[in-house]
């Protein structure tokens, strides 16, 4: 175990060169031979020495208790084998061939602002990346320095009481010109793995950070749609209103016909009045509900709400309803949210990696070349020194007081976090497939029974139409037939909106065309487990 305290010891082997050497172009005269201060023969066997003492210090590779899901737990959901789903294309909206909203995603994937932070922060990554693969180079720096100096002195003396020797003063002032070059060399062997693993943690983070801006991408294209759908079946809703209103009018204006000859109750005239207001009022809603989609698309978009008045109505298309029979296996790869959480584990991993190599020395290799120059003016000579020194370098942390084991667990700690939060994103989206493939067959169900209503109301109308033709019915019946057939069709639109919004967000759920590869579950770390489709 290592010990608790923090004294780094510093092993150095420094080959230098006397003050009084001289440079001449490329070759370096010198009065003396080198000398070495520490003799290459020790330095070996001690760095050895300092390795077994750290080794034994480093904490075990032990795996971590969480375990980390390899399949999405779809639990008491059923395929249909006869006519399996598929799963949703890169470009899944364009299955709705509607060239309206094709091209309002287009726009939003170039303008739409709630892209701009996760490209951001992918950039940053980038850059972090760049920064981390730098620092594993070698580095030189040059230095120089020019400036003048100026002394004086003054000197007060008391009179001694002899001639020539009364009270007085003196002062001496001196100037020098002086210039001082450097040029340094330093490079870190990665012995360790220090370097590398930085390295690939920001590889991992960058992953991530892309992946992320795929998920960003991904609610973008569902919400727009999920939008632009709704906006749609509020206009064929109101298709629909609209025919119901010119009938309650039709009733309206029947009734007064027939309160004015005294044949019909004047209650009558006010109940139709009453429906018809009814129906101005649920049109002003159902109006209100589409500017709202407008007012939402273009907030998604990133533009005005007068930027999307020439939308057109369009019929609601037709679905696919089965879910895909390997969507617990492939879930995870096709989830680009649980994907970037999975980059975050082996960034997690890589960062372990490095606070273990911090148990072990750190070697270096360093250079320092420096020349300097003072002229005293007025004297008309040079005072030059010239040094230069090479040599490696060897830190070892003997006494760390826990900083070591602190950061080690620490480490461990982020990577248990990124363990449970990747195993939450793989339970939540499970659970979000159940719960809209759920939706969809109650959607379903409703609807397989509303037809029989809605064959029943066609029916109802075709029997008043026959009498309305031979002049055995009150007009206002045909009339009331038509609005029970209009008020059922509204409903099988409202059943139709439901189930086409729940499928794009099964679409979502389902990781929007999103398909990556899963990385290898690293052994040193992890323990691997399979959550199935049972029971």
């Amino acid at each position: 175990m290592p010990l608790k305290a923090s004294i780094p010891l510093v092993l150095q082997m420094c080959i230098t060169i006397p003050p009084a050497c001289h440079f001449t172009g490329n070759m370096m005269h010198q009065p003396s031979a080198l000398s070495p201060r520490f003799p290459a023969a020790i330095l070996i066997p001690v760095i050895l020495i300092c390795m077994l003492l750290t080794a034994c210090g480093a904490p075990s590779m032990a795996p971590s208790e969480l375990v980390l899901r390899e399949q999405a737990p779809l639990a008491g959901l059923e395929h249909d084998q006869d006519s399996p789903g598929r799963w949703p294309d890169a470009r899944w909206w364009h299955e709705f061939d509607d060239p309206q909203l094709n091209g309002l995603i287009e726009r939003a994937m170039r303008e739409a602002p709630s892209l701009d932070s996760a490209r951001a922060r992918f950039d940053t990554a980038s850059r972090q990346l760049e920064g981390r693969q730098a620092d594993m180079s070698a580095q030189l720096e040059g230095s120089a320095r020019a400036n003048q100096s100026i002394s004086r002195t003054d000197l007060e003396y008391p009179a001694l009481g002899l001639p020539g020797f009364e009270t007085g003063n003196a002062g001496e002032s001196q100037r020098s010109n002086v210039g001082l070059a450097t040029l340094s060399f330093g490079w870190e062997f990665d012995w360790w793995g220090k370097k590398r693993a930085a390295i690939e943690a920001a590889i991992d983070q960058r992953h991530a950070t892309r992946l992320e801006q795929a998920a960003a991408a991904s609610a973008l294209q569902a919400g727009i749609t999920r939008a632009y759908m709704d906006w749609q079946l509020r206009q064929a809703q109101l298709s629909s209103l609209d025919a119901l209103l010119s009938a309650a009018r039709d009733s309206v204006r029947i009734t007064d016909l027939r309160v004015a000859r005294d044949i019909e109750n004047p209650a009558r005239l006010d109940q139709a009045r009453e429906q018809l207001s009814l129906l101005e009022q649920q049109r002003a809603q159902l109006n209100g509900a589409a500017r709202q989609d407008q007012v939402q698309l273009a907030a998604l978009i990133g533009v005005s709400p007068d930027q999307l008045d020439d939308l057109t109505p369009r019929p609601l298309p037709a679905l696919d309803t089965t879910l895909p029979q390997n969507a617990g296996l492939e879930l995870i790869a096709r989830r680009p949210d649980i994907m970037a959480s999975r980059w975050q584990v082996e960034a997690g991993m890589r960062g372990i990696d490095q606070t273990r190599a911090d148990y072990y020395p750190n070697v270096s290799l360093s250079a320092l070349a420096g020349f300097l120059r003072v002229h005293p003016l007025g004297s008309g000579r040079n005072e030059d020194v010239s040094v230069a020194s090479i040599g490696p370098a060897v830190t070892l942390p003997i006494f760390e007081g826990g900083r070591l084991d602190a950061r080690y667990n620490a480490s461990r700690a982020q990577l248990d976090t990124a363990i449970a939060d990747y195993n939450q994103r793989v339970v939540d989206a499970a659970q979000d497939v159940a719960r809209h493939t759920v939706t969809m067959d109650r959607i379903e169900e409703q609807r397989r029974a509303q037809t029989q209503a809605l064959e029943s109301f066609q029916h109802r109308l075709q029997l008043a139409r026959e009498r309305d033709a031979r002049g055995v019915e009150d007009p206002r019946s045909l009339i009331e037939a038509q609005q029970g057939l209009i008020r059922e069709q509204m409903n099988r639109l409202a059943l139709e909106g439901e189930l086409l919004d729940t499928r794009i967000q099964l679409i979502h759920a389902l990781g929007g065309g999103y398909h990556g590869r899963v990385p290898e579950p690293d052994a040193r770390y992890l323990k691997t487990g399979t959550a199935t489709d049972g029971p």
